[in-house]
């Protein structure tokens, strides 16, 4: 049975044993009192509106594009890499074979 109490609901509960300290255990570690507490659990489990996922989604679209292209850019900073190591090889292979009297 509810009563109109401070311009909100009032409802009595029965809690298992053990859940009202594990409610005031919550409350003291999250700065709230009980009451509050209770209030945001319900609130979290009972949404006022449906949670929308596709922003979520979307979000979770443009940090897959982001990786893509992060790899994209390690393999083209590789590949310039391995490419100035080649050069250096040839020029170290260039020197070694060049007879002695050119070197």
């Amino acid at each position: 049975m509810a009563k109109a109490g401070r311009g909100s609901e009032q409802v009595m509960i029965r809690l298992p044993d053990g859940m009202r300290d594990r409610i005031r255990d919550s409350a003291e570690k999250n700065n709230r009192s009980m009451n509050a507490e209770i209030v945001a659990v319900l609130e979290e489990a009972f949404p006022s509106e449906p949670y929308d996922f596709s922003a979520e989604l979307s979000f979770m679209d443009e940090i897959d594009e982001i990786a893509a292209k992060l790899e994209r850019l390690k393999l083209g900073a590789a590949r310039q890499e391995l490419e100035r190591l080649d050069k250096h090889i040839q020029k170290a292979d260039d020197l070694l074979t060049k007879p002695d009297a050119e070197k």
